[in-house]
């Protein structure tokens, strides 16, 4: 039986959410007005949308922390940051991340692939971060505002195109994050180097409350079992829908995890640590790592001007090739002078597709149902934990 990414609301915004989205809007009436530019992702009907269904319904709520975004988006001059790299191609984006970051920094791929409904995926395998060497390994041009920086763009430019996705399929998409923890523990945890543990403590959890209802689902794959087993205490205090979203599974060979993978995508596009036929090499950041390549980090370690700051990306990249001023681009780049771009309720709704297994099923050498698995059920609890779809407090 194929297995359905369902653990969030996939329905486009009825005409009773939008009515509610524009009530948050004329609540947030003045953190708005101070924007200097705004953005169809950052404040039209899909984005504000997230914040209602985040916080039940509530209005209330969802315009006080929508504010604080937006407040927030005003006082560390997210637009800056944004020039020349919202509307970059993924591939290109891609590269310029990869030419202004650390080598050092945990290996993870932006843009991993993007599922038949739409939803973002990102990749990531935490096994290979080495923590005391991303924190002492560095030039004194880059410091740890400026990976703050790639962060909130980071997170800006993935925001963008699940937003997009949305507007081209008329369905909320979101994003997936991929874990894959194969060889977790080799290296120190970043818990265990104290600049990390601050710099996270001081910062992601706050940042992340800013992107909410961003996640439909969070797979960790290969997971030994002190994760699971932190991982299933936490969601017991979580409300049944965060937990829904968190799945923590064994070895990826097993059948159970590569149901939930073809639901994501084909064999081709996995690298051998999750049962896939894609070549490490061929994924970016993968093989070799970046700081196996002698000439990278010698570059990095040459630098005499970080690549991005609070003044933005410099030099700022130039356009994709293939990328045209269109009414859609625009329309996501700033508000219209008749006003924000509505999300109008489709005449009818299309079914959600499902993903079917692929036809040749999956490699042979996958292993009976792994009994490491961690499968996530519903929670007791309705208040929030450290652990969520969006790593805040629900």
């Amino acid at each position: 039986m194929s297995y359905k990414i369902d653990g969030a609301d996939l329905t486009w915004p009825t005409d009773a959410e939008l009515a509610k989205v524009e009530e948050i809007r004329k609540n947030c009436a003045d953190q708005i007005a101070a924007m200097p530019e705004k953005p169809r992702d950052v404040v039209g009907d899909i984005r504000v949308c997230r914040y209602l269904r985040f916080y039940s319904g509530d209005v209330a709520k969802a315009s006080a922390a929508f504010a604080k975004y937006l407040q927030y988006w005003v006082d560390e001059k997210i637009h800056v940051l944004r020039e020349g790299l919202m509307d970059l191609e993924l591939k290109d984006f891609t590269k310029w991340l990869e030419s202004v970051m650390s080598p050092y920094t945990p290996h993870f791929v932006p843009g991993f692939t993007t599922t038949q409904d739409g939803h973002f995926v990102i990749f990531t395998s935490p096994g290979s971060f080495k923590p005391n060497e991303f924190v002492s390994k560095r030039p004194a041009c880059h410091t740890l505002e400026n990976d703050l920086a790639l962060i909130r763009v980071s997170l800006e430019y993935f925001m963008k195109q699940v937003d997009d996705n949305c507007y081209k399929r008329r369905r909320m998409c979101y994003a997936i994050k991929l874990i894959d923890c194969k060889e977790l523990g080799n290296e120190t945890l970043p818990v265990f180097v104290p600049e990390i543990r601050k710099f996270a403590q001081d910062n992601l959890g706050k940042i992340m409350s800013f992107y909410c209802e961003q996640d439909i689902l969070l797979l960790v794959v290969n997971a030994p079992f002190m994760v699971r087993a932190i991982t299933a205490f936490a969601t017991t205090f979580m409300a049944k829908r965060q937990s829904n979203r968190i799945k923590v599974m064994g070895t990826a060979t097993g059948s159970d995890v590569q149901n939930v993978l073809r639901a994501i995508g084909p064999a081709s596009i996995f690298p051998p640590t999750l049962g896939g036929t894609r070549k490490a090499e061929d994924v970016p950041f993968l093989k070799p790592l970046l700081y196996q390549d002698e000439s990278r980090v010698k570059k990095w370690m040459e630098r005499s001007s970080a690549g991005n700051s609070h003044s933005g990306a410099d030099p700022k990249p130039p356009p994709s090739a293939n990328v045209s001023e269109t009414a859609d681009a625009s329309a996501s780049r700033t508000e219209q002078a008749s006003g924000y771009e509505r999300a109008e309720q489709p005449e009818t709704l299309e079914p959600l597709p499902v993903v079917n297994l692929e036809d040749v099923g999956p490699p042979e050498d996958v292993q009976p149902e792994s009994d490491m698995k961690v499968d996530i059920q519903e929670a007791t609890a309705t208040s929030g934990g450290w652990l969520c779809s969006c790593s805040a407090p629900c």
